[in-house]
């Protein structure tokens, strides 16, 4: 077997990243989360990547670089205690992780096409743009002068990217809809924890609080991505269409 694309291994190895860089970022051990935090993005993007390859279409691609960016974020936010400029960096690499992911649901939808099962889509894009909102109406008053406009961009990219999940309900198998929904929502659940943490009030054990739901939001993400692209049905039908 392939350990490249073993998921209990890859994702064993991406356990003991998360772990490390919760307790680096606990007890301030800088050198344990340079090696942590970055391997976290690796572990996922490569398996993603070998799992994914044998398909190779817009959609997967799209994933991976929503992956890549978001990579490229955890990097400048980890640096971000030696210069405030690499938070602005961090934010603007996962406001295009955020697009990509977006875009590569929207051409999911567009692929699919028809307008069946509106309404739960709906309401969950209500209740996404209802919280995205009032939380940048409360936020906002406490952003660092110069960083408004870059936090209010970031919200509307991550909302619109929660709400292109939603809009997957019957253009996907079940089981992809609910991993990618459900990534989508701890995003917003641990980037929400982070603008509060670093503009509103410190969060005690604010690791615990922005890193689990991250990880575990990501590799959702990157789950129910394959979980569309590699379900049999999908791949049969794929076969058809290129013979």
């Amino acid at each position: 077997m392939d350990m490249r694309k073993n998921t209990l291994l890859n994702g064993t190895l991406y356990l003991l990243a998360l772990a490390g860089t919760c307790v680096a970022q606990l007890r301030g051990l800088h050198t344990l989360e340079f090696i942590c935090k970055p391997l976290l993005l690796l572990v996922l993007s490569s398996w993603f990547f070998f799992n994914s390859r044998r398909v190779g279409d817009r959609f997967t691609l799209l994933i991976q670089a929503g992956l890549f960016f978001s990579l490229l974020g955890d990097v400048a936010l980890m640096l971000a205690y030696m210069d405030d400029f690499n938070f602005i960096v961090g934010l603007g690499a996962f406001f295009l992780a955020q697009l990509c992911y977006a875009i590569a649901f929207i051409v999911n939808i567009a692929d699919v096409g028809g307008g069946e099962g509106i309404l739960p889509p709906l309401l969950i894009s209500a209740g996404v743009g209802t919280f995205a909102f009032f939380f940048g109406w409360d936020l906002m008053p406490h952003v660092e002068e110069g960083l408004g406009l870059p936090v209010s961009a970031y919200i509307v990219a991550i909302s619109v990217m929660c709400m292109a999940a939603a809009f997957r309900w019957r253009r996907t198998y079940p089981r992809s809809f609910w991993m990618v929904l459900a990534g989508a929502l701890l995003l917003v659940f641990s980037d929400s924890a982070l603008a509060l943490d670093r503009f509103r009030i410190p969060l005690r054990w604010s690791p615990l609080w922005i890193m689990v739901p991250y990880a575990a939001g990501q590799a959702l993400i990157a789950g129910g991505a394959l979980a569309h692209v590699l379900d049999p049905d999908n791949l049969r039908r794929r076969q058809a269409l290129t013979t």
